[in-house]
């Protein structure tokens, strides 16, 4: 089987950039796998605007949430490559077939990557009026009676963040998957559950207003946007770190010259002062990345993630 790299350089050293001149000719919809007002929708409703100022065309958001955002996932695979339908999603486009055998696509075969747009830290979230105020209350609490963890979906980062915290914490915690990180966050609002792995902008208002509270940052530093807030690095789990990336990806067999243009023109957005400035303080740490640079990188975790699996015991 050819790595997904090899197929991003290929398609990348037969560019023509000639086709991509018309490009796009009618709208575009980007298929986001999660529900709305989670971590990745957020972004891509940012992200939106600056991309039909540069294409002159309508930019639909598509939320396809479910499996472990893999339904939606799916759904983009099967698009007509054109590059007028493409997809948003997460690092679960790599952790997810760790533990998901029988996939309706193939992450390597099915899917191009066109552009990492950058990242952002988990935070572990409980609810506002809960008795425990610091991860170590919460670990404690959780000995003498089981306490229940929200996820955004099975697979997904966010189910691989709780599962390490729990690996290196002893913590006694069940598992619950949803289906996003809107339907997580209001697990801990409706006190269903008891502990999320949550972004900032997932978080959004309600960290804001206290009906959330932070408990550490999944790393070994503390973040910009929330500087109170201590890392699990200092509170003795050096090896907790774990950030969420978002990327951008084409159904596979899209012509090369578009997957050239969507890039650059993402990249462009991603420099846009406005759009930094609106993301910035919700924890976004953006980056420029190529098609072949992007693909390399996936490659890569496709099989660390599946190590870690196979490793820890994580099952479907």
């Amino acid at each position: 089987m050819k790595s997904i790299l090899t197929a991003a350089l290929m398609a990348v050293g037969l560019t023509q950039p000639l086709a991509a001149q018309d490009f796009p000719s009618g709208p575009v919809t980007i298929i986001v796998p999660y529900s709305p007002s989670g971590n990745t929708d957020v972004f891509t409703r940012h992200l939106a605007p600056y991309l039909e100022e540069q294409w002159g065309q309508p930019v639909v958001i598509d939320n396809r949430p479910g499996g472990g955002s893999m339904v939606g996932t799916a759904q983009a695979a099967q698009a007509k490559p054109d590059g007028h339908t493409l997809l948003i999603t997460t690092s679960a486009f790599v952790t997810a077939p760790a533990i998901q055998d029988a996939l309706p696509f193939d992450p390597r075969e099915d899917l191009t990557p066109v552009a990492n747009v950058g990242h952002v830290s988990y935070i572990l979230v409980t609810n506002g009026d809960s008795e425990f105020n610091t991860l170590e209350e919460f670990i404690d609490a959780s000995k003498k009676a089981p306490k229940f963890a929200a996820t955004a979906g099975l697979g997904t980062t966010t189910h691989f963040a709780i599962e390490k915290f729990i690996a290196d914490s002893g913590a006694d915690v069940d598992v619950v998957h949803f289906k996003g990180g809107g339907p997580a966050v209001v697990s801990i609002l409706s006190n269903e559950t008891d502990i999320y792995g949550s972004s900032v902008s997932s978080a959004g208002e309600n960290l804001k207003n206290g009906k959330v509270k932070a408990l550490a940052v999944l790393g070994n530093e503390r973040i910009d946007a929330l500087p109170d807030v201590p890392s699990t690095g200092e509170l003795g789990f050096p090896d907790l770190e774990i950030k969420q990336w978002v990327g951008v990806f084409a159904p596979a067999g899209t012509d090369p010259a578009i997957i050239r243009k969507l890039n650059a023109d993402v990249n462009t957005a991603l420099k846009n002062e406005a759009f930094v400035a609106t993301v910035t303080p919700l924890d976004w740490t953006l980056r420029e990345s190529t098609p072949e640079g992007f693909a390399e990188q996936v490659d890569a975790e496709l099989n660390k993630w599946k190590a870690l699996a196979v490793k820890q015991g994580i099952k479907k």
